[in-house]
């Protein structure tokens, strides 16, 4: 057994009864109050005859103990003048109020400081023996056996002895989803064919070369209206030669008429 598993929940045990008793009024507050001196009577006696003896030795948490052993002192000097009251005053709810500032006082020390060492300086083994110890005396003085949370067993004890980690790993969600069944079947396809690609994958590689070609058709009909298209100085070369054509061809109609003058000339003198 865990002690401080063993004691946090003493701890929240007497949390719940002072939450219970502010609301109560008369001997229903007087008998909660029995409950709380029960309980912190018996919580103190197991960690002053068996916890604390365990603690004060070392340098770490001696300081801590001795003050811890202070702090009963006051607690239990509270309950006997809480318990020698008939009826409740309010002087009586005065030291309740003291008594519960006192308790929370000593847990708040406890479980932020002390418990926190005394992992330190006990082993796991010294641990569950003074848990069984503490267990036992519990329930030897008319107390309720506290319930472990998780027991620990022999393969995590031999494995805490080692400081082995012995938290498991689940795995992730994304690994648990994989199927290995497909790898195996193209592995094997892959053996019979003796490495050569599959019809499907050639079809791929033809689908993605059309794809490719298609791609590059757009193209080439652009260079050819591009080169379809007479640049200027073939426009202007043409536009000369035009120029040239209709000069010679006015040139010789404009010499025609001067050669049929001469021969009429001819035919006149020949008269």
């Amino acid at each position: 057994m865990d002690p401080i598993e063993l004691l946090k929940k003493d701890h929240k045990t007497v949390s719940e009864l002072f939450e219970r008793i502010e609301a109560a009024t008369g001997k229903v507050k007087l008998g909660i109050f029995r409950q709380i001196k029960n309980e912190l009577e018996l919580h103190t006696h197991i960690e002053e005859v068996i916890f604390y003896p365990a603690l004060e030795k070392a340098n770490e948490t001696r300081d801590l103990t001795l003050e811890a052993y202070e702090e009963h002192k006051v607690v239990k000097d509270l309950l006997g003048e809480l318990d020698s009251a008939d009826a409740v005053s309010d002087e009586w709810e005065a030291r309740l109020t003291v008594l519960k500032e006192n308790v929370e006082h000593h847990v708040d020390e406890e479980e932020n400081e002390l418990f926190d060492k005394a992992n330190d300086v006990l082993t796991a083994d010294e641990a569950e023996t003074l848990g069984d110890r503490m267990q036992a005396e519990k329930v030897k003085r008319g107390g309720v056996a506290a319930q472990p949370t998780e027991e620990p067993g022999l393969l995590r004890k031999i494995a805490s002895a080692l400081g082995v980690d012995t938290s498991s790993r689940k795995p992730s969600k994304v690994s648990s989803g994989r199927k290995p069944a497909p790898q195996k079947a193209a592995k094997k396809t892959g053996a019979k064919t003796g490495g050569k690609p599959s019809a499907k994958s050639a079809g791929s590689k033809s689908s993605r070369s059309a794809a490719v070609s298609r791609s590059e058709r757009p193209r080439a009909g652009k260079r050819k209206q591009v080169a379809a298209k007479p640049s200027s100085g073939v426009r202007s070369a043409r536009k000369g030669t035009a120029k040239k054509k209709g000069t010679a061809a006015k040139t010789g109609r404009s010499k025609q008429p001067a050669a049929k003058k001469g021969a009429t000339r001819k035919a006149r003198r020949g008269r």
